[in-house]
């Protein structure tokens, strides 16, 4: 009886196992392992990593809360994440590619396409997406599906998104200064302590704000321990808005090495220091030059649309001027007594 029990239990894994290696095998040959690029559940990704035929990789992780983190470095900007996610969930296969275009569509593909593995929140790859370049007309994208369990398909799609006409691929960049966040600071609850203004060329210009919560405000002039005995609480107010957010443009400033160098050698024209509970930050801003300047002019000519900018580190980046002049105040501007 004993050894009947046995031999049921050795033909019954047996036949499993050749039942699993079949269907497995089956789906592995199906359309929909080679189709099954959605990810309905976004919430469920928990790291995207991009790489691309150059060597460059980029991998964005969750970190606490809606944060993602770049390259365990970086802030990630959120918005970009945001594209992938979308991406992933809205995918569709607009139409496979023809038995005569596919050896082509390979070939271009194996010299020139991005791989982006998509893992949960536990570390498990779910999906690996090689993401190709658009067809003729631009309206949809090249791309090849690999999962763990139906392993890499042999046929690319022309993949679109629900809602969406044009290319895909320009969504899976690799540039690493792309994809840092260029916001710095957020202050939406007004939860900082001080703020301390310098004008290097000109330090009369220059205070000190120290905030207490609601109308506890004071006003410092440069150097001074001494609060100014009265001003205009609502333009100082109207001023420490400003600071409920606070981004640079990008971090390409077009410049060498040694030319960052140079810049950070000069006098800046600003500089900006926020204590908050947590930690103090310094930024600073210098002039830049217009790379476009009148033919006739001489010297210096600034740059009317951008400026030069670092905070904490002294990393260099660009900054819009548009944005930043609103911090340029002077203690004049608040009508001290």
């Amino acid at each position: 009886m004993k050894k009947v029990f046995l031999w049921i239990i050795f033909f019954g894994v047996i036949g499993w196992a050749a039942y699993m290696a079949f269907f497995q095998d089956t789906y592995r040959t199906s359309v929909r392992a080679a189709t099954d690029f959605e990810i309905e559940d976004t919430s469920s990704v928990g790291k995207i990593v991009i790489a691309d035929r150059a060597g460059r990789v980029i991998t964005v992780e969750r970190g606490r809360g809606e944060d993602w983190i770049l390259n365990g470095q970086y802030p990630a900007r959120t918005d970009a994440v945001d594209v992938l996610l979308t991406t992933f969930r809205n995918i569709y296969v607009q139409r496979p590619v023809s038995k005569n275009a596919q050896e082509e569509v390979n070939r271009v593909m194996a010299a020139d396409s991005k791989k982006v593995d998509i893992y949960d929140r536990d570390g498990k790859r779910i999906k690996t997406w090689y993401v190709g370049h658009p067809t003729i007309d631009n309206k949809g994208t090249y791309m090849l599906l690999e999962t763990p369990r139906g392993g890499r398909a042999a046929e690319p799609y022309v993949m679109d998104l629900k809602g969406f006409i044009g290319v895909l691929n320009t969504r899976f960049f690799t540039d690493l200064n792309e994809w840092r966040s260029v916001i710095l600071l957020e202050y939406p609850d007004m939860d900082l302590e001080e703020i301390t203004v310098e004008y290097p060329a000109e330090p009369d210009s220059s205070f000190r704000i120290t905030y207490g919560g609601g109308n506890d405000i004071s006003l410092y002039r440069a150097g001074s321990n001494r609060p100014v005995s009265a001003f205009d609480t609502t333009l100082v107010k109207d001023y420490m808005l400003n600071f409920k957010m606070l981004a640079f443009e990008n971090f390409r400033t077009g410049l060498t090495e040694a030319q960052e160098d140079s810049v950070r050698a000069t006098m800046p024209y600003q500089i900006i220091r926020i204590k908050d509970r947590e930690k103090d930050h310094r930024i600073v801003l210098w002039p830049k030059s217009d790379p476009h300047p009148p033919l006739d002019a001489e010297g210096f000519v600034p740059d009317g649309e951008r400026i030069y900018a670092s905070m904490d580190d002294g990393e260099l980046a660009l900054a819009q001027r548009y944005v930043w002049d609103k911090f340029g105040a002077t203690i004049r501007a608040f009508n001290p007594r």
